[in-house]
């Protein structure tokens, strides 16, 4: 019992101490108080380091939507980056690749950059249905499909609600190879990210 008595004060303490919210928050409060006390480069300093762990967060959360390895395929651990504005426009980017002996698919989602979104008009499939692919609807989604039999490689690709590029491309496969990484990509979840 005395020493519950002798615990009480540490504590109250640590009862009275702030609670540490996360990065963002704390960078965003950091802004707020730098701003107010006329310290305009720290406040963009601190918005900046919250924009970055916003990305960060983003890409977090994309790469978890990327599918399990389809039976007989190997998946890779997703690879993820967040990019400042200030690098070629910043952006989120998110890759996962898969595997089957000499087969290889990598699925990539990009979101968040001036510069894709000026390019998306080319990623478009209504565009890329021009250049000889061909355009399908998986899962009530707009995809262009360019595949090269000879060669058994090609690509699923699709802009979904104008913020995210999705390309899926494969390498020694075929068509339905892609078409079944299509199928499995939660193309409902990552539109309302």
């Amino acid at each position: 019992m005395k020493t519950i008595y002798r615990l009480l004060p540490a504590l109250a303490l640590l009862a009275l101490a702030p609670v540490r919210a996360d990065d963002v928050t704390d960078n965003l409060a950091a802004a707020k108080d730098a701003y107010e006390a006329g310290q305009v480069s720290q406040a963009i300093t601190a918005l900046d380091s919250a924009a970055q762990f916003l990305r960060q967060k983003k890409a977090e959360l994309v790469a978890k939507l990327l599918p399990d390895a389809p039976k007989g395929w190997e998946a890779s651990e997703p690879e993820t980056e967040a990019a400042a504005a200030s690098l070629l426009g910043g952006g989120v980017t998110v890759q996962r690749r898969y595997t089957r002996e000499s087969s290889s698919v990598t699925i990539k989602v990009q979101s968040d950059s001036a510069i894709l979104q000026a390019t998306m008009s080319f990623n478009n499939p209504m565009i890329l249905a021009a250049s000889g692919a061909k355009l399908e609807t998986i899962q009530d989604q707009q995809v262009s499909v360019l595949f090269e039999k000879d060669a058994r490689n090609g690509s699923i690709k699709a802009v979904i609600e104008g913020r995210y590029s999705l390309e899926i491309e494969g390498e020694e496969v075929t068509a339905d190879d892609l078409r079944v990484f299509a199928k499995a990509f939660p193309f409902d979840k990552l539109a309302k990210l």
